[in-house]
């Protein structure tokens, strides 16, 4: 290529760069986007054609360069420059009233000079981001004020935060920290449950939870398939650059490409700034993530300089939080609750308390690790939380009320419900109880089988099925199939007519379709729409029995991890001996109707964002014309459509090079 073409298309290229990075800002960061989705993809994909031909080209600060980087060995510490501290907090009006006082005694006046500014207090994991000369060079994460954890990598796979600031026309600064929340959206986190459900999979304890675990993920590719987020708040250190008020910085950090909730705060007296705390009270259900206060802040920085910081906090703001979601109990009991696959989970049992007008009585521990974290005891004061839809589960420990002679909790050797002895689970931080027939295992694996998207047996529910174990009347699967009229009808809050109902369904239930089966057998890893994926391709239950590991990973949609899942499972003697036995009963599983051939045949789709008409009107279009809907992004998946406001799928889709379609592209590909 000549010199002139190579210097214009180098003009191109980065053009395209800083043209992709504005639109990116004005989706993610002001929510107004310009383009469409195929035309933003159309840039895109003209970016990666022009590195593919450039490779040297490529540097930090291409858009295409927020997913890629290796696995890490471990997340190295980061010193700040200046101390990341945390803030004073009161629950109390009059608290903030005498935090004013002590500001003018500080300062030995009686008018502080300066308005206060009021924003919401953001629940998540505070960060700080690092740019040199308008790159991003480094994110942190506070760690203990001082020190914390480098997660550049994961910071840059964020797409709300700009690899490199958005200047216009300004002298970039030298230096810029800037100091912000990682969050996760209550609606994205909720979806993203919903989907582990489908899966089998345990859900996420509560957005802040998984906000902070995705952020420390050691393979960056792990938190870009996270719907993360970042607002930013704070300065750190600077050069090259001034701001004189909180104000005007949380205003200027968007024409920077910077991310803020300037359109929730409020500049203004003191009494102002209390009564916007109110304001952001009522309409704390509106901000889409998590807040659980305000921070209340003296707007002048040189004012703020002047004023100083604490041992452990600055002087010059304050955290004015929410009434309570959490409550302090007492901690009676770490039990262990067995699930289908055999985990142990501890649980808390909890002298009963009223949070967020619900009483309390048991909140999840998770694992042994969490509970070292915690360093929880029997007799602890602890801090319990329910927010929105959460399962109640355990803050902190208040270990300065915490009681003599209490014992750190260890895991059981052996499985309390029947005594086998419990192995350790290499792929989690977990425990398992290894006897199918324990009878806690039978219980979830009863309750998994019955629920409505496997053999769908109305009737059957948890207190039915405690009786049906603990009186030794369904030893395993099978023996639900034996049940009669006269035997169930004996049971606690069952008459006959219950009784004959309910032998009605589990008849009804032997002829479910192959797919339902599957999912009810209640694999390890295997949901619902991975189950429908092995009964389209191997068409009955004894082909898919006799498939080897390489049969099952050589099907686009089964990695290695679920292959080997379903190869222990077929090859465990005592499984098939209980598969066999539900066989004998009758249960005989139905192929599922071949997809007719069409324009999709062969083709995989995936549906994110807001569309036009519901979600399942358009896969419905996909399976009628041959495709098939997968459940998150692959590289099984040959397709996400996108509608408006998509989540973190985008993001895995363009990381992954796979085609992204508008609704309107779609459509066309029906009638090709």
């Amino acid at each position: 290529m000549s010199k002139k073409k190579t210097e214009s298309k180098r003009s191109e290229y980065d053009a395209l760069k800083a043209e992709i990075f504005e639109h990116d800002r004005r989706y993610y960061v002001l929510d107004d986007p310009l383009l469409s989705d195929a035309a933003y993809d159309a840039l895109m994909g003209r970016l990666l054609e022009i590195e593919a031909a450039h490779p040297d080209w490529v540097d930090a600060t291409s858009p295409s360069q927020r997913v890629g980087a290796a696995p890490l060995e471990g997340l190295e510490s980061y010193t700040h420059r200046t101390p990341m501290l945390s803030l004073q907090n009161t629950y109390e009006a009059g608290a903030v009233d005498e935090w004013h006082g002590q500001l003018l005694n500080f300062l030995e006046t009686e008018d502080l000079e300066s308005d206060f500014t009021c924003e919401p207090k953001l629940d998540g994991l505070a960060v700080e981001i690092v740019y040199e000369n308008g790159v991003l060079v480094r994110g942190a994460t506070r760690g203990d004020g001082r020190i914390g954890e480098d997660v550049t990598e994961n910071i840059r796979t964020i797409r709300s935060v700009p690899l490199e600031l958005k200047i216009n026309g300004r002298r970039r600064p030298e230096l810029l920290e800037v100091r912000g929340e990682v969050v996760i959206a209550r609606d994205a986190f909720r979806r993203l449950n919903r989907q582990r459900a489908e899966e089998g999979e345990e859900p996420f304890a509560n957005p802040r939870n998984l906000a902070a675990g995705s952020l420390k993920q050691l393979d960056p590719m792990v938190t870009a398939a996270r719907p993360l987020d970042v607002y930013f708040y704070g300065l750190g250190a600077t050069e090259g650059i001034v701001f004189e008020t909180q104000r005007q910085f949380i205003d200027e950090l968007p024409e920077m490409g910077l991310k803020t909730l300037a359109r929730h705060a409020l500049t203004g007296t003191l009494a102002d700034a209390l009564r916007h705390y109110d304001r952001i009270l009522e309409e704390r259900e509106q901000i889409p993530f998590e807040v659980d206060g305000a921070v209340i802040r003296v707007d002048r920085l040189d004012v703020c300089r002047r004023l100083g910081v604490r041992s452990r906090s600055p002087r010059w703001a304050i955290a004015f939080k929410f009434p309570a979601r959490q409550e302090t109990t007492r901690l009676l009991e770490i039990a262990i609750q067995v699930g289908r696959t055999g985990t142990l989970t501890p649980v808390a049992r909890l002298e009963p308390v009223r949070v967020g007008g619900v009483q309390i009585a048991r909140a999840t521990l998770h694992n042994q690790e969490e509970i070292e974290r915690l360093d929880a005891r029997v007799g602890d004061e602890i801090l319990v939380e329910r927010a929105g839809d959460v399962i109640p589960h355990v803050v902190k420990v208040i270990k300065e009320l915490r009681p003599e002679g209490t014992k750190p909790f260890v895991m059981p050797t052996h499985c309390p419900a029947c005594g086998t002895a419990v192995v350790d689970d290499p792929e989690e931080v977990a425990v398992r109880c290894p006897e199918r027939a324990c009878p806690a295992v039978l219980k979830a694996r009863i309750g998994h089988y019955v629920q409505r998207t496997a053999a769908d047996v109305e009737g059957m529910g948890g207190k039915l099925i405690e009786q049906l174990v603990e009186r030794k009347l369904v030893r395993r699967l099978a023996d639900l199939f034996t049940l009669d009229v006269q035997t169930l009808a004996a049971l606690d809050r069952m008459g006959e007519k219950s009784a004959r109902n309910l032998v009605t369904a589990l008849e009804k239930s032997k002829t479910l379709p192959l797919n339902r089966f599957i999912f009810a057998l209640g694999i390890r890893h295997v949901g619902v729409t991975a189950a429908e994926t092995l009964a389209r391709h191997f068409h009955d239950l004894h082909t898919l029995r006799a498939a080897s590991a390489e049969d099952l990973e050589g099907i686009k949609e089964i990695g290695a991890k679920m292959a080997a899942s379903l190869t222990a499972f077929f090859t465990d003697r005592e499984a098939m001996a209980d598969l066999d036995a539900i066989l004998d009963a009758g249960v005989a599983p139905k192929p599922l109707e071949p997809v007719a051939e069409g324009a999709l045949t062969g083709k995989s789709f995936l549906f994110t964002g807001a569309l036009s008409k519901p979600r399942k009107e358009f896969e419905a279009q996909v399976k009628e014309a041959g495709g098939r809907i997968l459940s998150g992004v692959s590289r099984s998946l040959d397709y996400l459509v996108m509608g408006e406001k998509p989540g973190s799928k985008v993001k895995k889709a363009h990381a992954l090079d796979i085609p992204v379609l508008s609704e309107e592209e779609f459509l066309a590909l029906l009638q090709d």
